[in-house]
């Protein structure tokens, strides 16, 4: 059975934006749960000291749901914006984070030979160019990953598991 990269990459993009919708409730999801816990903090605390009442002004406030919601919002896209910064420099970055070794043609493992040959055959029958290879070396589970903005700046990273298996 042929497979057509092509295709796959489309859905891999169909599921890129299923993600960041998803991602987006969970933000909003966030936001909402902190709500909830600012509307019952201030309610209960604000609870009229004869009477025990709470105080429903103090929780509908609308300027402490807008600033709560505002600053959820600088945390959470300051937190992304900064982790994109970061792997805007390349899928390199992923692999070297996750403890891989780039991998040289001029290696003498068998293992990371065939390793290497295996990506440079699978990046002809994709029409990409051959990406770097990282090894992680104390990884002996079974796995491999692709990182990368572009085919210009992607990696494969792959465990040893993977590469002696």
């Amino acid at each position: 059975m042929a497979t057509d990269f092509f295709q796959q990459q489309d859905v891999a993009r169909r599921s890129t934006t299923r993600l960041i919708v998803l991602f987006a409730l969970a933000v909003v999801a966030i936001i909402l749960s902190i709500e909830v816990l600012l509307a019952a903090t201030t309610g209960y605390l604000g609870r009229d000291p004869d009477t025990g009442a709470i105080n429903w002004a103090a929780v509908t406030d609308l300027r402490l749901w807008l600033v709560s919601a505002v600053g959820t919002l600088i945390v959470v896209g300051g937190g992304s914006l900064y982790k994109i910064a970061e792997l805007r420099a390349g899928g390199h970055v992923v692999a070297e984070q996750l403890g891989g070794r780039l991998l040289t043609r001029s290696t003498a493992d068998l293992v990371e030979q065939r390793l290497l040959n295996v990506v440079e055959e699978m990046a002809l029958a994709s029409g990409t160019p051959t990406p770097p290879v990282y090894l992680m070396d104390q990884e002996e589970g079974i796995n491999a990953f692709a990182a990368g903005f572009s085919p210009q700046d992607a990696v494969i990273g792959v465990t040893r598991g993977t590469a002696t298996r």
